[in-house]
Protein backbone atom coordinates (compact mmCIF):
# COMPACT_ATOMS: atom_id res chain seq x y z
CA UNK A 1 0.00 0.00 0.00
CA UNK A 2 2.84 2.29 0.99
CA UNK A 3 4.72 1.62 -2.45
CA UNK A 4 1.46 2.03 -4.37
CA UNK A 5 1.09 5.53 -2.77
CA UNK A 6 4.92 6.55 -3.31
CA UNK A 7 4.55 5.79 -7.11
CA UNK A 8 1.46 7.91 -7.30
CA UNK A 9 3.22 10.79 -5.41
CA UNK A 10 5.88 10.57 -7.45
CA UNK A 11 4.15 10.79 -10.64
CA UNK A 12 1.91 13.53 -9.42
CA UNK A 13 5.29 15.26 -8.82
CA UNK A 14 6.58 14.58 -12.50
CA UNK A 15 3.05 16.14 -13.85
CA UNK A 16 3.31 19.21 -11.45
CA UNK A 17 6.96 19.69 -12.60
CA UNK A 18 6.20 19.38 -16.17
CA UNK A 19 3.64 22.04 -15.89
CA UNK A 20 5.78 24.52 -14.04
CA UNK A 21 8.36 24.14 -17.10
CA UNK A 22 5.13 24.99 -19.94
CA UNK A 23 4.51 27.79 -17.48
CA UNK A 24 7.94 29.02 -17.65
CA UNK A 25 8.52 28.30 -21.31
CA UNK A 26 5.57 30.01 -22.18
CA UNK A 27 6.53 33.21 -20.09
CA UNK A 28 9.81 33.20 -21.81
CA UNK A 29 8.32 33.05 -25.06
CA UNK A 30 9.45 36.77 -25.97
CA UNK A 31 7.84 39.87 -26.69
CA UNK A 32 4.55 39.99 -29.17
CA UNK A 33 5.10 41.68 -32.99
CA UNK A 34 3.38 44.56 -33.33
CA UNK A 35 1.18 42.28 -35.98
CA UNK A 36 0.14 40.21 -32.97
CA UNK A 37 -0.99 42.76 -31.04
CA UNK A 38 -4.86 43.44 -31.41
CA UNK A 39 -5.56 47.32 -32.32
CA UNK A 40 -9.36 47.42 -32.39
CA UNK A 41 -8.90 50.21 -28.80
CA UNK A 42 -7.51 52.67 -31.34
CA UNK A 43 -10.97 52.15 -33.61
CA UNK A 44 -13.46 52.64 -30.55
CA UNK A 45 -15.55 55.21 -30.00
CA UNK A 46 -14.54 55.66 -26.26
CA UNK A 47 -10.75 56.07 -27.87
CA UNK A 48 -11.87 59.39 -29.31
CA UNK A 49 -11.70 61.31 -26.28
CA UNK A 50 -8.29 62.19 -25.80
CA UNK A 51 -6.53 64.15 -28.98
CA UNK A 52 -3.28 63.27 -29.85
CA UNK A 53 -1.96 64.55 -32.79
CA UNK A 54 1.57 62.93 -34.31
CA UNK A 55 4.28 63.85 -36.27
CA UNK A 56 8.38 63.52 -36.93
CA UNK A 57 11.18 65.83 -37.64
CA UNK A 58 14.44 64.25 -38.71
CA UNK A 59 17.25 66.51 -36.79
CA UNK A 60 20.15 64.56 -38.73
CA UNK A 61 20.90 61.15 -40.09
CA UNK A 62 20.05 59.54 -36.92
CA UNK A 63 18.12 61.36 -34.54
CA UNK A 64 15.14 62.37 -34.93
CA UNK A 65 12.03 64.55 -33.00
CA UNK A 66 8.95 62.60 -32.13
CA UNK A 67 6.10 65.49 -31.79
CA UNK A 68 3.00 64.62 -29.70
CA UNK A 69 0.52 67.25 -29.64
CA UNK A 70 -2.18 67.12 -27.01
CA UNK A 71 -5.44 69.25 -25.73
CA UNK A 72 -4.61 69.54 -21.74
CA UNK A 73 -8.95 69.91 -21.33
CA UNK A 74 -8.53 65.85 -21.92
CA UNK A 75 -6.54 65.22 -18.76
CA UNK A 76 -7.85 64.83 -15.46
CA UNK A 77 -6.38 67.52 -13.09
CA UNK A 78 -6.22 66.34 -9.85
CA UNK A 79 -6.50 68.61 -6.29
CA UNK A 80 -2.59 68.22 -4.30
CA UNK A 81 -1.84 68.99 -0.58
CA UNK A 82 -1.07 72.17 -1.25
CA UNK A 83 -4.86 72.84 -3.23
CA UNK A 84 -2.95 73.19 -6.52
CA UNK A 85 -4.64 71.64 -9.53
CA UNK A 86 -2.37 68.84 -11.47
CA UNK A 87 -2.46 66.42 -14.53
CA UNK A 88 0.41 63.74 -14.56
CA UNK A 89 0.48 61.93 -17.92
CA UNK A 90 3.42 59.79 -19.45
CA UNK A 91 4.40 59.46 -23.14
CA UNK A 92 5.60 56.63 -23.85
CA UNK A 93 7.15 55.49 -27.88
CA UNK A 94 8.62 52.55 -29.24
CA UNK A 95 10.33 52.70 -32.54
CA UNK A 96 9.99 49.62 -34.79
CA UNK A 97 11.44 48.89 -38.33
CA UNK A 98 8.49 47.17 -39.68
CA UNK A 99 5.59 45.29 -37.77
CA UNK A 100 7.32 41.88 -38.09
CA UNK A 101 9.60 42.85 -35.84
CA UNK A 102 9.29 41.80 -31.95
CA UNK A 103 12.12 44.71 -30.28
CA UNK A 104 11.94 47.84 -31.07
CA UNK A 105 15.59 49.81 -31.81
CA UNK A 106 14.69 52.44 -29.16
CA UNK A 107 12.14 53.08 -26.31
CA UNK A 108 11.60 56.01 -24.53
CA UNK A 109 9.20 57.10 -21.69
CA UNK A 110 9.06 60.88 -20.44
CA UNK A 111 6.71 61.83 -17.41
CA UNK A 112 5.00 65.39 -17.33
CA UNK A 113 3.11 67.23 -14.01
CA UNK A 114 0.88 70.03 -15.57
CA UNK A 115 -0.67 73.02 -13.79
CA UNK A 116 -4.29 73.63 -15.24
CA UNK A 117 -3.77 76.50 -17.58
CA UNK A 118 -7.18 77.08 -19.59
CA UNK A 119 -5.34 80.01 -21.26
CA UNK A 120 -3.46 77.35 -23.48
CA UNK A 121 -5.27 73.77 -24.01
CA UNK A 122 -2.97 72.78 -27.08
CA UNK A 123 0.52 71.93 -25.39
CA UNK A 124 3.65 70.19 -28.08
CA UNK A 125 5.82 67.57 -26.72
CA UNK A 126 9.31 67.15 -28.80
CA UNK A 127 10.65 63.75 -27.82
CA UNK A 128 14.11 62.34 -29.39
CA UNK A 129 14.25 59.28 -31.01
CA UNK A 130 16.23 56.87 -32.73
CA UNK A 131 15.94 56.65 -36.57
CA UNK A 132 18.46 56.06 -38.57
CA UNK A 133 18.39 57.53 -42.77
CA UNK A 134 17.31 54.85 -44.75
CA UNK A 135 14.03 52.88 -43.65
CA UNK A 136 10.63 54.03 -42.76
CA UNK A 137 9.97 53.06 -39.22
CA UNK A 138 6.77 52.46 -37.40
CA UNK A 139 6.67 53.90 -34.30
CA UNK A 140 4.09 53.12 -31.30
CA UNK A 141 3.29 56.25 -29.31
CA UNK A 142 1.47 55.71 -25.90
CA UNK A 143 -0.73 58.37 -23.44
CA UNK A 144 -1.38 57.83 -20.40
CA UNK A 145 -2.93 59.89 -17.87
CA UNK A 146 -2.07 58.71 -14.81
CA UNK A 147 -4.65 60.45 -12.80
CA UNK A 148 -7.15 58.41 -14.83
CA UNK A 149 -5.31 55.78 -15.65
CA UNK A 150 -6.74 56.35 -19.45
CA UNK A 151 -4.05 54.75 -22.47
CA UNK A 152 -4.10 55.66 -25.48
CA UNK A 153 -1.90 54.46 -28.22
CA UNK A 154 -1.45 55.26 -31.75
CA UNK A 155 0.67 53.80 -34.32
CA UNK A 156 2.23 56.19 -36.92
CA UNK A 157 4.65 55.88 -39.86
CA UNK A 158 8.39 57.55 -39.58
CA UNK A 159 9.66 57.88 -43.52
CA UNK A 160 12.84 58.21 -43.27
CA UNK A 161 15.05 56.85 -46.75
CA UNK A 162 16.02 59.77 -47.83
CA UNK A 163 16.08 63.28 -47.54
CA UNK A 164 13.27 63.80 -49.73
CA UNK A 165 10.77 62.18 -47.06
CA UNK A 166 7.97 64.31 -45.53
CA UNK A 167 10.16 64.49 -42.28
CA UNK A 168 13.13 66.43 -43.72
CA UNK A 169 10.49 69.31 -44.31
CA UNK A 170 9.11 71.64 -41.30
CA UNK A 171 4.83 72.43 -41.61
CA UNK A 172 3.36 74.92 -39.29
CA UNK A 173 0.61 76.64 -39.55
CA UNK A 174 0.95 80.62 -40.41
CA UNK A 175 -1.46 81.50 -37.23
CA UNK A 176 0.41 81.76 -34.71
CA UNK A 177 -2.53 81.21 -32.00
CA UNK A 178 -2.63 77.61 -33.28
CA UNK A 179 0.19 74.86 -32.37
CA UNK A 180 0.04 72.43 -35.47
CA UNK A 181 2.99 70.71 -37.54
CA UNK A 182 0.58 67.86 -38.54
CA UNK A 183 -0.53 66.56 -41.97
CA UNK A 184 -3.81 67.83 -41.19
CA UNK A 185 -4.03 71.56 -41.69
CA UNK A 186 -7.28 73.71 -40.84
CA UNK A 187 -5.35 77.24 -41.63
CA UNK A 188 -2.47 78.27 -44.16
CA UNK A 189 0.62 76.84 -43.34
CA UNK A 190 4.00 77.17 -44.75
CA UNK A 191 6.25 74.55 -46.14
CA UNK A 192 10.29 74.73 -44.86
CA UNK A 193 13.13 72.70 -45.67
CA UNK A 194 15.32 71.58 -42.70
CA UNK A 195 18.05 70.92 -44.35
CA UNK A 196 19.66 72.74 -48.09
CA UNK A 197 17.69 71.42 -50.97
CA UNK A 198 18.55 72.43 -54.48
CA UNK A 199 16.20 70.73 -55.87
CA UNK A 200 12.99 72.31 -57.41
CA UNK A 201 9.54 71.23 -55.43
CA UNK A 202 6.79 70.63 -57.70
CA UNK A 203 3.42 71.52 -56.17
CA UNK A 204 0.05 69.66 -56.98
CA UNK A 205 -3.20 70.36 -55.79
CA UNK A 206 -6.47 67.67 -55.47
CA UNK A 207 -10.04 68.25 -55.19
CA UNK A 208 -11.32 65.15 -52.97
CA UNK A 209 -14.05 62.79 -54.26
CA UNK A 210 -17.90 63.09 -53.00
CA UNK A 211 -19.40 59.78 -53.88
CA UNK A 212 -19.24 56.86 -52.04
CA UNK A 213 -16.93 53.93 -52.10
CA UNK A 214 -17.92 50.74 -53.99
CA UNK A 215 -19.64 48.14 -51.75
CA UNK A 216 -18.12 45.34 -50.46
CA UNK A 217 -19.54 43.13 -52.82
CA UNK A 218 -18.59 44.91 -55.78
CA UNK A 219 -15.92 42.87 -57.01
CA UNK A 220 -15.23 44.46 -60.23
CA UNK A 221 -14.29 47.79 -58.65
CA UNK A 222 -10.68 48.44 -58.91
CA UNK A 223 -8.86 51.27 -56.72
CA UNK A 224 -7.82 54.52 -58.41
CA UNK A 225 -6.01 57.59 -57.03
CA UNK A 226 -6.81 60.65 -58.65
CA UNK A 227 -5.32 61.16 -62.02
CA UNK A 228 -4.96 65.06 -63.26
CA UNK A 229 -4.73 67.71 -60.37
CA UNK A 230 -6.71 70.53 -60.39
CA UNK A 231 -3.61 72.72 -60.76
CA UNK A 232 0.24 71.99 -61.02
CA UNK A 233 3.37 74.85 -60.43
CA UNK A 234 7.39 74.69 -59.77
CA UNK A 235 9.01 76.43 -57.04
CA UNK A 236 12.82 77.04 -57.05
CA UNK A 237 15.41 78.04 -53.83
CA UNK A 238 15.99 77.35 -50.87
CA UNK A 239 13.35 79.07 -48.68
CA UNK A 240 9.90 78.61 -46.64
CA UNK A 241 6.72 78.59 -49.10
CA UNK A 242 3.52 79.45 -47.99
CA UNK A 243 0.08 77.81 -48.97
CA UNK A 244 -3.44 78.79 -48.26
CA UNK A 245 -6.00 76.52 -47.29
CA UNK A 246 -7.98 74.28 -49.66
CA UNK A 247 -11.58 74.03 -49.09
CA UNK A 248 -12.06 70.16 -50.24
CA UNK A 249 -8.89 68.74 -51.11
CA UNK A 250 -4.68 68.07 -50.41
CA UNK A 251 -1.62 69.45 -51.53
CA UNK A 252 1.12 66.81 -53.27
CA UNK A 253 4.41 67.96 -52.99
CA UNK A 254 7.05 66.07 -55.21
CA UNK A 255 10.32 67.10 -53.75
CA UNK A 256 12.59 65.04 -56.25
CA UNK A 257 11.59 65.11 -60.10
CA UNK A 258 13.67 62.25 -60.71
CA UNK A 259 12.60 59.48 -57.97
CA UNK A 260 8.71 61.38 -57.35
CA UNK A 261 9.35 60.99 -53.90
CA UNK A 262 7.21 62.99 -52.11
CA UNK A 263 4.37 63.97 -49.48
CA UNK A 264 1.09 65.36 -49.40
CA UNK A 265 -0.50 67.98 -46.47
CA UNK A 266 -4.64 67.08 -45.94
CA UNK A 267 -6.72 70.74 -46.35
CA UNK A 268 -9.56 70.60 -43.75
CA UNK A 269 -11.97 73.07 -42.90
CA UNK A 270 -12.83 74.65 -38.95
CA UNK A 271 -15.99 72.15 -39.18
CA UNK A 272 -14.05 68.87 -39.35
CA UNK A 273 -14.34 65.58 -38.68
CA UNK A 274 -18.16 67.12 -39.50
CA UNK A 275 -19.15 67.90 -43.22
CA UNK A 276 -20.23 70.82 -43.80
CA UNK A 277 -21.71 70.65 -47.37
CA UNK A 278 -24.85 68.82 -48.89
CA UNK A 279 -22.58 67.08 -51.31
CA UNK A 280 -21.27 65.39 -48.90
CA UNK A 281 -23.87 64.57 -46.90
CA UNK A 282 -25.80 63.09 -50.25
CA UNK A 283 -22.61 60.70 -51.25
CA UNK A 284 -21.73 59.16 -48.06
CA UNK A 285 -25.66 58.54 -48.15
CA UNK A 286 -24.83 56.10 -50.76
CA UNK A 287 -24.19 53.30 -48.78
CA UNK A 288 -27.47 52.80 -47.40
CA UNK A 289 -29.20 53.00 -51.38
CA UNK A 290 -28.72 50.67 -54.24
CA UNK A 291 -27.16 51.62 -57.41
CA UNK A 292 -30.60 53.41 -59.30
CA UNK A 293 -30.83 55.18 -55.54
CA UNK A 294 -28.16 56.38 -55.23
CA UNK A 295 -27.99 57.62 -59.32
CA UNK A 296 -30.99 59.64 -58.37
CA UNK A 297 -29.73 61.01 -55.69
CA UNK A 298 -26.99 61.90 -56.63
CA UNK A 299 -28.70 63.67 -60.28
CA UNK A 300 -31.34 65.30 -58.58
CA UNK A 301 -30.29 69.04 -59.24
CA UNK A 302 -32.38 70.52 -56.00
CA UNK A 303 -29.59 68.45 -53.70
CA UNK A 304 -31.35 69.22 -50.14
CA UNK A 305 -34.82 68.72 -51.15
CA UNK A 306 -33.74 65.16 -52.82
CA UNK A 307 -31.97 64.86 -49.14
CA UNK A 308 -34.55 65.12 -46.84
CA UNK A 309 -37.12 62.88 -49.45
CA UNK A 310 -34.58 60.32 -49.49
CA UNK A 311 -34.23 60.31 -45.63
CA UNK A 312 -38.05 60.35 -45.09
CA UNK A 313 -38.51 57.66 -47.49
CA UNK A 314 -35.59 55.49 -45.38
CA UNK A 315 -36.96 56.43 -42.15
CA UNK A 316 -40.51 56.31 -42.61
CA UNK A 317 -41.26 59.81 -41.24
CA UNK A 318 -39.70 63.37 -40.87
CA UNK A 319 -39.60 63.12 -36.94
CA UNK A 320 -37.36 59.49 -37.12
CA UNK A 321 -35.54 61.10 -39.90
CA UNK A 322 -34.07 63.59 -38.14
CA UNK A 323 -33.01 60.47 -35.85
CA UNK A 324 -31.00 58.46 -38.12
CA UNK A 325 -29.56 61.74 -39.84
CA UNK A 326 -28.03 62.61 -36.28
CA UNK A 327 -26.60 59.07 -35.83
CA UNK A 328 -25.61 57.98 -39.47
CA UNK A 329 -23.58 61.61 -39.28
CA UNK A 330 -22.33 60.99 -36.23
CA UNK A 331 -20.46 57.76 -37.41
CA UNK A 332 -19.53 59.81 -40.85
CA UNK A 333 -17.80 62.10 -38.80
CA UNK A 334 -15.50 59.32 -36.41
CA UNK A 335 -14.90 57.97 -39.98
CA UNK A 336 -13.45 60.65 -41.07
CA UNK A 337 -11.49 60.91 -38.03
CA UNK A 338 -9.93 58.11 -38.55
CA UNK A 339 -9.55 57.48 -42.27
CA UNK A 340 -9.30 60.93 -43.90
CA UNK A 341 -6.28 61.12 -46.39
CA UNK A 342 -5.89 61.43 -50.02
CA UNK A 343 -9.73 60.83 -49.83
CA UNK A 344 -12.60 62.22 -47.04
CA UNK A 345 -12.60 59.55 -44.54
CA UNK A 346 -16.29 59.04 -45.00
CA UNK A 347 -15.42 57.67 -48.73
CA UNK A 348 -12.79 55.20 -47.88
CA UNK A 349 -13.04 51.31 -47.79
CA UNK A 350 -12.20 51.45 -44.24
CA UNK A 351 -14.57 54.49 -43.68
CA UNK A 352 -17.65 52.17 -45.30
CA UNK A 353 -16.97 49.10 -43.22
CA UNK A 354 -16.86 51.11 -40.22
CA UNK A 355 -19.95 53.41 -40.86
CA UNK A 356 -22.23 50.26 -41.65
CA UNK A 357 -20.65 47.06 -39.52
CA UNK A 358 -19.62 49.60 -36.52
CA UNK A 359 -15.74 49.44 -35.04
CA UNK A 360 -14.53 46.25 -35.46
CA UNK A 361 -13.79 43.86 -32.91
CA UNK A 362 -10.39 42.79 -33.52
CA UNK A 363 -7.84 44.39 -35.56
CA UNK A 364 -4.23 43.24 -36.59
CA UNK A 365 -2.30 44.91 -38.85
CA UNK A 366 0.57 44.12 -40.92
CA UNK A 367 3.07 45.87 -42.95
CA UNK A 368 0.94 45.45 -46.26
CA UNK A 369 -2.16 44.45 -44.66
CA UNK A 370 -5.23 45.49 -42.03
CA UNK A 371 -7.38 42.40 -40.88
CA UNK A 372 -10.84 43.23 -39.22
CA UNK A 373 -12.96 40.87 -37.11
CA UNK A 374 -16.77 41.32 -36.45
CA UNK A 375 -17.12 38.68 -33.58
CA UNK A 376 -14.91 36.12 -32.33
CA UNK A 377 -11.52 35.56 -33.64
CA UNK A 378 -11.52 32.09 -34.96
CA UNK A 379 -15.58 31.81 -34.90
CA UNK A 380 -16.58 31.19 -39.15
CA UNK A 381 -19.74 33.04 -38.18
CA UNK A 382 -17.77 36.04 -37.78
CA UNK A 383 -17.29 38.56 -40.48
CA UNK A 384 -13.88 39.06 -41.53
CA UNK A 385 -12.62 41.97 -43.45
CA UNK A 386 -8.39 42.34 -45.50
CA UNK A 387 -7.81 45.66 -46.94
CA UNK A 388 -4.76 45.85 -48.51
CA UNK A 389 -2.40 48.76 -48.02
CA UNK A 390 -1.83 50.97 -51.21
CA UNK A 391 1.82 51.68 -51.59
CA UNK A 392 2.28 55.23 -52.26
CA UNK A 393 4.36 58.80 -51.27
CA UNK A 394 0.53 60.67 -51.08
CA UNK A 395 -0.16 58.93 -47.54
CA UNK A 396 0.76 55.69 -45.28
CA UNK A 397 -2.99 55.50 -44.43
CA UNK A 398 -4.25 54.36 -47.92
CA UNK A 399 -6.20 50.91 -47.64
CA UNK A 400 -7.71 48.51 -50.49
CA UNK A 401 -10.77 46.33 -49.29
CA UNK A 402 -10.28 42.75 -50.50
CA UNK A 403 -13.85 42.69 -51.81
CA UNK A 404 -16.30 39.65 -52.19
CA UNK A 405 -19.41 38.58 -53.58
CA UNK A 406 -19.88 36.72 -50.05
CA UNK A 407 -20.05 40.05 -48.40
CA UNK A 408 -23.68 41.10 -50.33
CA UNK A 409 -25.65 38.97 -47.64
CA UNK A 410 -24.30 40.60 -44.53
CA UNK A 411 -23.93 43.81 -45.92
CA UNK A 412 -27.60 44.00 -47.04
CA UNK A 413 -28.73 42.69 -43.70
CA UNK A 414 -26.32 45.58 -41.93
CA UNK A 415 -28.00 48.27 -43.72
CA UNK A 416 -31.54 46.63 -43.27
CA UNK A 417 -30.86 46.39 -39.37
CA UNK A 418 -29.30 49.83 -39.32
CA UNK A 419 -32.53 51.58 -40.50
CA UNK A 420 -34.59 49.58 -39.10
CA UNK A 421 -32.82 49.34 -35.04
CA UNK A 422 -31.87 52.86 -35.24
CA UNK A 423 -33.45 56.25 -34.87
CA UNK A 424 -36.06 55.70 -32.14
Amino acid sequence: MLKQLSKLMKKIWKINLICIILVFLVSCGGPLRLNEFDLADSYQKNGLRYEMNLSFESLNDTISNLEVQINTNDLLFAKTESSKYLASYSISCKVFEGYNNELPIDTTTVHYSLKQNKSSPQILHKIKIYAPKGKNYVVKVSLLDENRNFLLSKLQTHRKKSKNQRSYYRIQTLNSDIINFTDYQKDSFKVTPKMHHSNVLKVMKFSYKTTCAAKPQDVTHVYRFAGIPDSTWIIKGDYDYDFPAIKNGYYHFITDTITNDGFSIFSINASFPKINSIDQANGALGYLLDKSEYSDLLRNKNKRNSFENEWIRLAGSRERARNLIKDYYSEVAIANKLFTSNQIGWSTDRGMIYIIYGPPKIVYRYNNTEIWIYGEENNLLSERFEFTKIKSDIADNIYELKRSINFKVSYNRMVNAWIDERGY
